[in-house]
């Protein structure tokens, strides 16, 4: 059975700073990403990152391939489109496709996903910000967006700035940022409870063209795992070790406050050090 001192399962800011950490401080590590490319929620974003110190004018996927150039530079282990098919309960082997690799450490940065709710993505109803909502030809056409946060908010602003006719649909009172509810001023806002008609997309007797369901995110944790949980997320104590030893987890499968790429690097590099502190005692 391979081994290695960690294995980082999922390969956003949180995993990729961990793993280029523990190359740094002579770690061995495996990190393993389900998908074709490392970077998680910023390769979908094709919007400028206004809140992340020093990279001014990059979009997300642009800071998506920036970590992904990084760990290659330092020469990080990575397997990619190799998703987790389970772990065993005390986190020392984890099976993927046609192979079972054993560690002395895991980390879990699997991340988080849009929620869905009770709707089911199509060709017009998107779930969750980012690329997908921007490949929709919204200008002439009507876009409800569903949600109450930053992310409903600044959906909308997105579809209305490319001409479309927008109406945020929140279920209790917008707890988005002040500064992003006073962007769109002219973007009507309806609270309660709706009716909705998934065949015709309408909204209280409102047809529209786009649905656009912003309900925030829930975290990805891999199968085999019995964890802790807090809110919905993984929880960890200050070092980022979860509720089973030897078994940590960093990002915004952690619900690290506040969540976004910033925090979730810092504690990928908060988790790396306390794992190399381990193996050199």
């Amino acid at each position: 059975m391979p081994h290695t001192d960690v294995i980082i399962i999922g390969g956003g800011p949180a995993g990729i700073a961990c793993a280029i950490w523990l190359k740094k401080l002579g770690v061995t590590c495996l990190l393993l990403e389900a998908s074709s490319q490392l970077g998680g929620l910023q390769t979908r974003s094709p919007y400028e990152n206004l809140w992340i110190p020093g990279v001014q004018g990059k979009t997300g996927q642009q800071v998506a391939a920036s970590l992904a150039a990084h760990a290659a530079a330092e020469g990080v282990e990575v397997r990619l489109n190799r998703p987790v098919l389970s772990v065993s309960e005390d986190g020392l082997s984890v099976r993927t496709q046609g192979e079972v690799l054993s560690t002395r450490y895991l980390v879990i940065a699997t991340g988080s996903r849009p929620r869905a709710g009770f709707f089911t993505a199509s060709d017009r109803v998107v779930v969750g910000p980012g690329a997908a909502m921007e490949a929709l030809e919204v200008k002439g056409k009507r876009v409800a967006i569903f949600g109450g946060g930053d992310n409903a908010f600044d959906q909308a602003r997105f579809v209305r700035d490319r001409g479309g006719e927008v109406t945020i649909f929140s279920r209790n009172r917008p707890r988005a940022q002040k500064l992003l509810q006073e962007m769109i001023p002219d973007v009507s806002v309806v609270t309660g409870q709706c009716d909705l008609d998934t065949d015709s997309l309408a909204v209280n007797g409102q047809a529209f063209d786009y649905w656009g369901v912003m309900y925030g995110f829930e975290a990805v944790v891999p199968e085999g795992l019995t964890l802790d949980l807090e809110n919905g997320y993984v929880r960890v104590d200050r070092f980022g070790e979860t509720s089973a030893p030897g078994i940590y987890a960093c990002g915004e499968v952690t619900d690290y406050w506040h969540p976004c790429v910033t925090t979730s690097a810092a504690h990928g590099i908060q988790v790396a050090k306390q794992i190399s502190k381990r193996l050199t005692k």
